[in-house]
């Protein structure tokens, strides 16, 4: 995080402001934006707090372009609708077939404009078919996609965990060290972080390991344990591989240790 200074959950660098607020019991993350030069504002994941999440914005002042939306799980998208008439200018962005419509439904690969930048819109499945992501300059916001040195779950409707690694080799294999990636839950991580220390992205770009890690119940079956991972909560997340073939990552209270 060079260029940047992290602290109060407020990030600034020489083009950005984010404020990062937690929303709520599960620790969810919502963030107000700020391009500095033109002073144009997005409002990102507004699943609760939306007062505070509307003063924050009108306290930087500026234009609010865009309320963002990475998925349409309930804890992200719930005020979509307060700030919509708090900031009756603002365009929604985000995954269609959810609670609210959105100006500009996103399934990856639009641009969206931000004053100076443009806001690419990388697509980031594997926790919800859904997901989306927004790139404002070199910081990323991928909802439940990643929890930092860990991964959103993958035993929810739609969800899959081959989706999560295609991605990570596909999406962000090639991007530089220094991306911020700001996760749904939890703290900010970085691209060089999650690919020198996240095991399931080892996984994802190496392969698997030779031999599992343990032995656990899950669904009244024994499966191996490919890899573990904290969690945002101080609980751990596994990574299976089932007798069927597939591979599922689930918390750790799923699980029966054995």
């Amino acid at each position: 995080m060079s260029r940047a200074r992290l602290g109060d959950d407020i990030l600034e660098t020489h083009a950005l402001r984010v404020w990062r607020f937690v929303l709520n019991d599960l620790l969810t993350n919502g963030f107000v934006v700020q391009e500095r030069d033109v002073e144009a504002l997005a409002v990102i994941d507004p699943g609760d707090r939306a007062e505070d999440l509307i003063d924050a914005a009108r306290s930087w002042g500026g234009d609010v372009r865009w309320i963002l939306v990475t998925h349409l799980h309930g804890d992200h998208c719930a005020k979509v609708e307060e700030l919509t008439r708090a900031f009756p200018g603002a365009e929604i962005a985000g995954p269609a077939g959810g609670p609210f419509r959105p100006d500009r439904p996103a399934s990856g690969g639009e641009c969206l404009d931000f004053g100076a930048p443009t806001i690419p819109v990388p697509a980031p499945p594997g926790h919800s078919p859904e997901s989306v992501s927004f790139e404002i300059e070199d910081q990323l916001f991928v909802g439940d996609f990643l929890f930092r040195l860990g991964c959103g779950r993958t035993d929810g409707p739609g969800a899959s965990t081959e989706a999560v690694f295609e991605t990570v080799r596909q999406v962000f294999s090639s991007m530089p060290d220094d991306v911020v990636l700001w996760c749904g839950h939890g703290p900010p991580s970085t691209v060089g972080e999650e690919r020198a220390g996240n095991p399931f992205w080892r996984i994802a770009l190496e392969g698997e390991p030779e031999e599992a890690v343990a032995e656990v119940g899950y669904r009244g079956a024994t499966v191996p344990v490919l890899a573990w991972a904290d969690d945002y909560d101080g609980g751990r997340k596994a990574l299976l591989a089932l007798a069927d073939g597939s591979r599922v990552i689930v918390p750790g209270s799923q699980v029966e240790r054995r």
